[in-house]
């Protein structure tokens, strides 16, 4: 059990729902939520009817993933902001530093976003794009399905991935922003194997050294919605599955909760609240520490990577580089070396 005042408590056995008889369960919980129901939550006030129709389309979900190899790392998300969808698929090049995009974004009725991680799919189709995340948790199983046909201007894509997470360590938080507004993460990392197919050739991946990272999101987020992120996976020497995730976002009394964990192999380590710093801005180092030492990384942007919406980045801000990271985690059993990991940051402020 964790005993030091620097670190969180530990994780707990999840309940039945992130919101029970109206209210949510706040906590840090050790594996999948079976039922994910924000729009069962209730505040004070009449006309409960608009109340639960303002809480939908403030409530901003997706679900992501990040996979990869030696040579290659992927992120693509299903995402629903209400008032627009996005479908995505980045492709890096870890060592060439370059970036190839598959995007688009649609009317938000005509995506899905999985709500529960079992026997359920995150999917869209438009613009020639089609993705799907299918989610079996119950058999420790992901996937991971992305198409292309191509165009004049842009490449066939190909993407089949299935990640193997019976083994996998979880982290599942329903925390809070207030007491009546919350964000429920789950994150969970493990490895993987599959291919990835650029224009007829298959560029990836090394199956013995495949990762997936799965990031399901639901927040009921403050307006601006802003936060820091950055996370990176790879395997070890043994094969293993190791990796990270730190956030700073706007989240109530981030001593107790954070989403900041290292995961090695089925174990998620938690971490203390922690703050990013751009001395230099998004595209220079970004420094990623806590308040008494146990994280000290550094994040070094090779491959840029924006979002804007609205004039002067009114309606959203978003930057996303891809780079390489340095520096040490001490959790509190164990510690990770970062050295020579890859991976995404993102500082987003979205006021839509």
């Amino acid at each position: 059990m964790t005993t030091s005042p620097l670190f969180p408590p530990d994780a707990t056995e999840p309940p039945p729902a992130i919101v029970v008889d109206g209210r949510y369960v706040f906590g840090t919980y050790n594996g999948p939520v079976p039922v994910v129901n924000p729009l069962d939550a209730t505040t004070p006030g009449p006309l409960p009817r608009a109340r639960r129709r303002s809480r939908d389309l403030r409530l901003k979900e997706w679900e992501a993933f990040q996979l990869g190899d030696d040579d290659w790392f992927v992120l693509g998300a299903v995402y629903n902001a209400k008032v627009l969808g996005l479908l995505q698929v980045l492709v890096v090049n870890k060592q060439a530093a370059t970036i190839a995009r598959w995007e688009t974004k649609l009317p938000a009725p005509l995506l899905d976003v999985a709500h529960g991680l079992t026997g359920t799919a995150s999917s869209g189709e438009f613009a020639g794009l089609r993705l799907e995340i299918g989610n079996d948790l119950a058999d420790g199983l992901v996937t991971v399905d992305a198409e292309h046909a191509g165009t004049a201007l842009k490449s066939v894509l190909g993407l089949h991935v299935t990640g193997d997470c019976g083994g996998a360590g979880h982290l599942a938080v329903v925390h809070p922003f207030d007491d009546d507004h919350a964000l429920y993460s789950h994150k969970t990392m493990m490895p993987a194997h599959g291919s990835l197919v650029v224009d007829g050739e298959r560029v990836g991946f090394d199956d013995e050294r495949g990762f997936l990272i799965l990031d399901d999101h639901h927040g009921d987020y403050p307006r601006p919605m802003q936060y820091d992120w950055v996370t990176a996976a790879r395997r070890g020497a043994n094969g293993r599955v190791e990796g990270f995730n730190l956030t700073d976002n706007q989240i109530r009394n981030p001593g107790v909760y954070n989403e900041n964990a290292i995961w090695i192999d089925d174990t998620v380590h938690r971490l203390p609240a922690v703050t990013v710093h751009r001395p230099d801005g998004p595209w220079g180092t970004w420094h990623i520490r806590d308040a008494s030492g146990a994280v000290d990384v550094t994040f070094t942007p090779t491959v840029p990577s924006t979002m804007h919406v609205g004039p002067r980045k009114a309606l959203a801000e978003y930057y996303a580089p891809y780079g390489w990271y340095e520096g040490v985690i001490h959790a509190e059993h164990t510690t990770l070396t970062v050295d020579g990991m890859f991976g995404v940051g993102e500082q987003k402020r979205i006021s839509l």
